[in-house]
């Protein structure tokens, strides 16, 4: 849970993204004086000088010895190097791993990841280094600030997608807590409602407006509006409403999908693969790599001029390996490749130079802003009253993606499309200010139904035979969801459930209570498909004795993170409860 105000001078804030992160920080008399004053150190150096922003490539390098030599840009190029020199084997290089936690059921505590040549690591440690590496970056340059700063004055925050779970959520907190912040300094902020409060405080100039200006912190309270978070690998969508005070409340549960700026990279990698066939760009991304991570910053460089109205052709160079790669394996030019495929009058090469009709680039574009689109749309028919979008994060930034938006609900459906001048960064300087207002956000729309595990009596008129069991002589029925709490319940801040559990055994030490959630109402059994479990709650029962012992538990919403307080139920002495992770 959060400290009180007066517990910190300073906040910092880390923005953990799927292809970039960066930090920022603010002490309390800043903050007093004007809540948008949060600074950055510097604007780290990209691989080109239109490239250089405050926030850096969210990738990792490892010795051979598995230490940390370097991250971001600097790790980028180092390897890149290692390729270049054929000595990139015995080294480690993480890329983009933040979207582990999102594909198929997470990852979890001893959950393995690959680095960039398939070697293994634990990715607790891996997501622990990069924020570690974050942390010294930042200390190293704050050390004569930090003088008269204890470690316990020192607010953390912690970025995660709102569309994340709670498992994700405490593999975060876990591995920032293993990169050395405490555990009662850190606070998770969610991406989208995080960028959504910072621009409270924004004034007109900050926007970018096409008409008319907008005063966006000074619409009355009872104004819902979309915040449409774009970022590198998602695109986290929620609903707020203005309420007096200041405050904000989200009217509908986080939403979303991996349809950030990524995705189109992964739309461009396919366009390749269409022209030159699987076995050549496999082969090229795994044993080419400086070739390949050139090639992509190309693109990089290239789709940020793209809008809906380019008309020049966007230009690409492109390594000399991947055509002598092509013509090796195809026993066919590039060239020729590319007059063979469907895109053959939508791009020209000129020597090493690759030419894209921006109309074709657009299309790549599309198979990602296709199914924001469509999302939106759905969204606005599920949520009535909504009369502006706000667009958040680096992909926002991007002038196709912003045409787009505009073009379909701003000029077709009239609803205004608000986009902060400092989009990448609004969710890591929202983070800022979320530290010093935890209790900004008043209420949550819960995604989940929480339960737990329960063995009732078996009733043939509802259990499916092959869920009996026997338990002391009488049959029961195994792995039913017992839920506490249902899916698109609003929670105010603190909001609590109470249930009673009791021991098995006699002197039983230790209550493990796992929590189990599903995105359905009712869901009927912790095996059904679409249930996951959370976690475990681990509850000490101190001076254990031979009777059972009825134990209440306190699980406590609204927050960002679920939490729990547990006592005894005859006298109320409160016993040591904790979360732990899925092993």
């Amino acid at each position: 849970m959060s400290l009180k105000r007066n517990n910190y001078l300073i906040v910092v804030a880390i923005d953990f993204g799927t292809a970039y992160s960066g930090y920022a920080f603010q002490f309390e008399h800043t903050f007093d004086k004007d809540p948008t004053n949060i600074s950055v150190l510097q604007a780290w150096n990209g691989w080109k000088p239109n490239l250089m922003s405050y926030k850096t490539p969210t990738c990792l390098l490892l010795d051979r010895d598995m230490k940390i030599h370097s991250f971001g840009f600097e790790a980028e190029d180092k390897y890149a190097d290692l390729c270049m020199e054929e000595d990139n084997k015995n080294w480690y290089f993480f890329r983009r791993f933040k979207m582990k936690l999102q594909e198929g059921e997470g990852l979890k505590k001893d959950s393995q990841i690959e680095d960039e040549t398939g070697k293994k690591m634990p990715a607790m440690h891996v997501f622990s280094l990069y924020i570690k590496c974050l942390i010294n970056h930042l200390t190293k340059h704050l050390d004569k600030l930090w003088a008269w700063v204890k470690d316990d004055e020192i607010h953390w925050v912690l970025t995660v997608p709102a569309i994340w779970n709670d498992s994700a959520k405490q593999f975060m907190r876990t591995a920032a807590e293993q990169a050395g912040i405490l555990s009662d300094n850190l606070d998770l902020a969610l991406e989208p409602e995080a960028a959504s409060l910072y621009c409270q405080y924004l004034p007109v100039d900050k926007f970018c407006t096409q008409n008319e200006q907008l005063n966006f912190g000074a619409t009355p309270s009872g104004t819902k509006y979309i915040v449409l978070d774009l970022g590198g690998g998602t695109a986290d969508i929620t609903v707020h409403e203005k309420l007096e005070g200041g405050k904000l409340k989200e009217v509908a549960k986080a939403s979303g999908g991996p349809w950030g700026e990524t995705a189109v990279d992964a739309a461009f990698f396919k366009l390749l693969t269409d022209i030159v066939g699987n076995p050549v760009m496999t082969t090229f991304q795994k044993e080419l790599k400086f070739d390949y991570l050139e090639l992509f910053r190309e693109f990089e460089y290239a789709k940020r001029s793209l809008t809906a109205t380019t008309k020049d052709m966007l230009t690409i160079r492109l390594p000399p390996s991947l055509l002598e790669l092509c013509e090796a394996t195809k026993k066919c030019t590039f060239e020729k490749c590319v007059e063979k495929s469907a895109f053959s009058t939508q791009i020209k090469l000129m020597s090493y130079k690759m030419r894209l009709d921006p109309e074709l680039v657009r299309d790549l574009f599309r198979q990602v802003t296709d199914k924001i689109v469509d999302h939106l749309e759905g969204l606005l028919k599920r949520t009535s009253d909504i009369s502006m979008i706000l667009m958040v994060g680096g992909f926002s930034e991007s002038g196709f993606v912003q045409d787009v938006i505009r073009s379909k609900f701003q000029d077709k459906m009239k609803i205004k499309v608000v986009i902060p001048r400092v989009a990448s960064l609004s969710v890591l300087y929202g983070a800022v200010i979320f530290g010093w207002k935890p209790d900004a956000i008043e209420a949550r729309v819960l995604r989940y139904t929480y339960g737990v595990k329960a063995t009732p009596e078996f009733d043939p008129g509802k259990h499916p035979a092959s869920k009996r069991i026997m338990v002391n002589q009488k049959p029961h029925c195994a792995d039913v969801f017992s839920a506490f709490i249902e899916v698109d319940t609003e929670v105010a801040n603190g909001y609590r459930v109470l249930e009673v559990y009791n021991t098995l055994t006699p002197y039983q030490i230790c209550l493990a209570i796992q929590v189990y959630l599903s995105p359905s109402k009712n869901p009927n059994f912790v095996t059904d498909p679409d249930c996951q479990l959370m976690g475990t709650l681990n509850v000490i029962i101190p001076d254990p004795t031979e009777e059972q012992r009825n134990v209440i538990v306190v699980f406590i919403f609204g927050d960002t993170e679920l939490h729990a307080v547990a006592m005894e139920e005859e006298n109320q002495i409160p016993f040591t409860a904790t979360f732990h992770m899925i092993e």
